[in-house]
């Protein structure tokens, strides 16, 4: 994402797909929807003389870019850069929130300070022979 401190309470700090689908909102169905439409409109417009397997493709192109837009809004949201009321509402606050620190190397490269690491624990393989 970026190198700043995010500006919002953090709700999962390393959010996999299935919490970033489970936490979706009413706007991300309707910004698929509408991108989906709004592709299809298009590649059947400019899709002659082959309209329907163009419009087709470019729906299915949609879909796909409206997918990768809203799980990065909803990544976004569970890790604190967008607003995310809701979801520190619905799912609570992670435990070790980002403190806030006045010392920043500059406004290109400012540093985070974290109590603890919020990336996930090394995985423990030997149960695994």
């Amino acid at each position: 994402m970026t190198y700043s401190d995010p500006k919002y309470p953090i709700v999962n700090p390393s959010p996999s797909v299935d919490d970033c689908v489970s936490s979706l909102r009413i706007r991300d169905y309707f910004v698929t929807l509408g991108l989906t439409s709004a592709t299809w409109g298009y590649g059947y417009i400019f899709g002659k003389p082959y309209r329907l397997p163009t419009a087709s493709t470019a729906a299915a192109l949609g879909f796909t870019a409206a997918g990768m837009l809203i799980l990065q809004d909803s990544r976004a949201r569970l890790m604190g850069f967008k607003e995310n009321s809701r979801e520190v509402k619905l799912y609570g606050l992670y435990a070790q929130q980002v403190q806030a620190n006045g010392s920043k190397v500059g406004s290109r490269f400012p540093t985070a300070s974290v109590s603890v690491n919020p990336v996930r624990p090394e995985p423990y393989f030997k149960n695994y022979n």
